[in-house]
């Protein structure tokens, strides 16, 4: 494994516990609602997805979620010495992983799926 690519897990995992901070564990219920409910999940590029047709209201609070991620990314990508690109994938491997059963994700193929008790399917470049 590249150094490079240690880091961006490394940066990536903070992710983890950035998400988890009090500030972020008390999502909006709207958020929680669409997840629970399917309507959005993690797609591989790092970023929350639309599953299927979106309300303009659903649209707007993915947009928001996403503007917020891609700050965050950009950031501790400098600081991993990473393109934004490749933390955002790398924080979307780890973000599947996390997803939790009945949750929807993005496959490899692009397909959405519901995540089971099974580990997710995951992009082959994905670290394990």
């Amino acid at each position: 494994m590249s150094s490079l690519l240690k880091n961006i897990i490394i940066a990536a995992a903070g992710i983890g516990l950035a998400m988890s901070s009090p500030a972020l564990a008390q999502r909006d219920p709207a958020y929680e609602a669409a997840r629970s409910s399917g309507q959005v999940g993690e797609k591989m590029d790092g970023y929350l997805g639309i599953v299927g047709a979106g309300s303009p209201a659903l649209q707007k609070l993915v947009g928001d979620i996403n503007i917020k991620r891609r700050a965050v990314y950009a950031s501790r990508a400098q600081a991993a010495n990473a393109t934004l690109e490749e933390y955002a994938f790398t924080a979307g491997c780890l973000a599947i992983l996390k997803t939790a059963p009945g949750e929807k994700y993005q496959a490899p193929d692009g397909s959405w799926q519901t995540r089971t008790s099974s580990a997710p399917q995951r992009d082959s470049r994905c670290p394990s």
